[in-house]
């Protein structure tokens, strides 16, 4: 970044819920990590409700000192308001349910709808082991497109020193004259999503394994620190839709969950 640009920042949404609660505290240990601002936004159906924001930057503050924050608690729907966050944000960070009326929806209305909308990466919070420590182990949904290129980028940049990323590609249906357990194109678009990537002291697995790209993934993360899968795939496999997986990730995963997509001029190409 040239000096004097400003910072864009990690937006963390917050309803003071327990899980919006460990969302500021990833959101608070990834900002630090990368050197930007923390930004709490607390959404608020109207004017009558109260004002959040300031829970939280205290919390921040307590246990990140020298990171700047900043809170607001505009007016307007949870989705909406992320959304148009995300257009100047590094990421959105999100608790998977909220508070009060809206609790049991909560994932299927606002986190949803910002994964699918959001111009930035989206990171749902999920379980109760989210901390603000760097992932050491981050689980990539991989198809070959440039959304799952653009998921292991994204990995790359927040895995901790001597973590390690596993690049996970899952088929559902196989040629029935196949003898090979692991068709060799499985392992070919895994290279093509690698493209000779790599960081220091961070190991990268290439794993391809049969079964439904849901299951699959959502066992994979049941010992990960974080899942990473792009918003939209391609259809490499019968039975495989990146796109699709990534709704399912966000419903059943057992660790936090980011929803990333390729930049505008890779998307506009394909």
């Amino acid at each position: 970044m040239s000096e004097g640009t400003p910072s864009r920042p990690v937006v963390v949404g917050y309803d003071s819920s327990e899980m919006a609660g460990r969302a500021v505290t990833w959101a608070a240990g990834a900002a630090e990590r990368m050197g930007v601002p923390l930004r709490v936004i607390a959404a608020r159906e109207n004017d009558a409700q109260p004002v959040r924001s300031a829970e939280a930057l205290d919390a921040v503050r307590r246990t990140h000192p020298d990171l700047p924050a900043s809170g607001e608690d505009p007016v307007g729907t949870g989705a909406g308001v992320m959304v148009r966050a995300g257009d100047d944000a590094t990421m959105l960070v999100m608790g998977n349910r909220g508070r009060g009326r809206i609790t049991s929806a909560f994932l299927g209305t606002v986190s949803m709808t910002t994964a699918q909308h959001a111009a930035c990466p989206v990171v749902i919070i999920h379980g109760d082991t989210a901390t603000d420590a760097a992932p050491r182990s981050i689980v990539v949904g991989a198809d070959g497109s440039a959304s799952s290129t653009a998921a292991l980028d994204f990995a790359l940049s927040l895995v901790a020193a001597g973590g390690t990323i596993t690049l996970l590609l899952c088929w559902s249906t196989m040629p029935q004259d196949s003898t090979d357990p692991v068709p060799a194109v499985a392992y070919a678009m895994l290279e093509q999503t690698l493209a000779g990537r790599s960081k220091p002291g961070v190991g990268i697995d290439l794993v391809a394994r049969p079964g439904h790209p849901r299951n699959v993934l959502v066992t994979a993360s049941e010992t990960a620190d974080l899942m990473v899968v792009g918003r939209r795939g391609q259809e490499g496999f019968k039975g495989l839709k990146l796109g699709t997986v990534a709704q399912h990730a966000l419903m059943g995963a057992r660790c936090p969950v980011a929803v990333v997509t390729a930049p505008p001029a890779v998307t506009e190409q394909r």
